[in-house]
């Protein structure tokens, strides 16, 4: 997943592959933890050397990519082939269907004619598929609890307003030292996982949505906006509240100003106010494509982690991130699938776990939620993956214990 698209070009985005790595958060304190910092940065740098030199795809002739020699995830989204002006109109996939499963590719992405594609690939299955969340949330969204009522935020790169998946969601829309900057590919896929219709955990939830350049390295601008909320909050009765924010990126040392948002946090954290950002404990599973995505039994460690799963330290709270479809920037109704997520998605899907439990009691503190969140979840790998039905039940039980 190629998280650094913007208009000033393509390119791989610390902030797309670092966010999340290296620093844990335990009752509220950041402490270094330096077996996760070693194995994380080793993902990072594997990830965007991997990019650099493979994106999924063989070198042809004068630079041109050569499709028929198509690699695990490779890009195949319509809107960078169509900026790259080059085509896949003319391979020959009929022996890549499984290669395919683990591509990345859109609603605008134009495929061969069908007899050069494999007889069991139907991307257009992909994409409706995997909206999804998982883990039993759309039973919740039948059952009423969709977190109609509560406020969340998202602090991420420039939005695509209109996109069908999230119209009429957005509350308030804020650009930080970035105005006048077009729709990024991050911010829509973001919005889309917290608060879309159909591949969102909260679709009942309202959206403050913080634009900010995640490309120039500096944490102040995030500072800003999560300054900007918390001077909302003030004097407001709880659900008035933008309660939980989602922030898809983690501690970054090569960043500026890192400490200042670090306190920053520490202050929305007194204040009532949880920021899942993704130096949280926090990492990504993977539901197989055509396994039952509402069984945790059928869940797998995210594909950047594949080979390293006994390296991960104990107490990770898992959210699906893999084999996912998210809305595009590229317009109203495009969709992209990807196979291999990052733990930027893992941060909207947590933050509307958290705001479904807040419409069902919007007394829980930060305590209360992870108590709940971790006492719920099945059990994987040391820690758990989120139980969204078994977190929204324990809430409603009497005493919340």
């Amino acid at each position: 997943m190629y998280h650094g698209l913007t208009f000033r070009g393509l390119r791989p985005s610390v902030a797309g592959w670092s966010h999340g790595f290296g620093i844990k958060v335990l009752a509220g304190r950041a402490r270094l933890n330096r077996r996760f910092l070693s194995f994380s940065l080793c993902l990072v740098l594997s990830a965007v050397l991997a990019w650099r030199s493979h994106p999924g795809f063989a070198e042809g002739v004068q630079g041109k990519p050569d499709f028929h020699d198509l690699k695990e995830y490779a890009d195949l989204r319509g809107v960078i082939l169509q900026m790259k002006k080059w085509s896949i109109a003319d391979a020959d996939f009929r022996d890549k269907h499984a290669v395919l499963l683990k591509s990345e590719f859109d609603t605008l992405t134009i495929w061969p004619p069908r007899e050069k594609l494999p007889e069991r690939f139907n991307p257009r299955e992909l994409l409706d598929m995997c909206r999804n969340p998982g883990l039993g949330i759309r039973a919740l969204h039948r059952q009423g609890i969709t977190g109609k009522g509560v406020n969340v935020a998202i602090i991420d790169q420039p939005l695509l307003l209109e996109h069908e998946e999230y119209k009429g969601k957005i509350a308030t829309y804020v650009p930080i030292d970035c105005e006048g900057v077009g729709p990024q590919m991050h911010g829509a896929a973001v919005s889309s996982l917290l608060v879309g219709e159909t591949c969102g955990t909260a679709p009942g939830a309202s959206l403050f949505f913080f634009a900010e350049p995640s490309w120039k390295r500096d944490y102040a601008p995030r500072t800003a906006a999560l300054r900007r909320i918390l001077a909302f909050n003030t004097g407001k009765e709880p659900t008035a509240r933008i309660r939980v924010v989602s922030v898809s990126i983690g501690f970054n040392q090569d960043f500026q100003n890192l400490e200042e948002w670090k306190r920053t946090l520490e202050e929305a954290r007194r204040s009532g106010l949880i920021v899942i950002h993704c130096a949280r404990d926090i990492f990504g599973v993977g539901c197989p494509l055509y396994k039952d995505a509402d069984d945790p039994s059928n869940f797998e460690i995210c594909c950047f982690a594949k080979g390293r799963r006994a390296e991960l330290p104990a107490g990770l709270l898992y959210v699906p991130i893999d084999n996912r479809t998210v809305a595009s920037f590229a317009g109203e109704k495009e969709f992209t699938f990807g196979a291999k997520g990052g733990l930027s998605w893992g941060a909207p899907y947590l933050a509307g776990v958290i705001a479904l439990g807040f419409q069902i009691a919007p007394d829980l503190s930060e305590e209360d939620v992870f108590r709940l969140l971790r006492g719920t979840g099945t059990p994987f790998n040391g820690g758990v993956i989120v139980n969204p039905g078994g977190f929204i039940q324990k809430i409603q039980e009497p005493g919340k214990d």
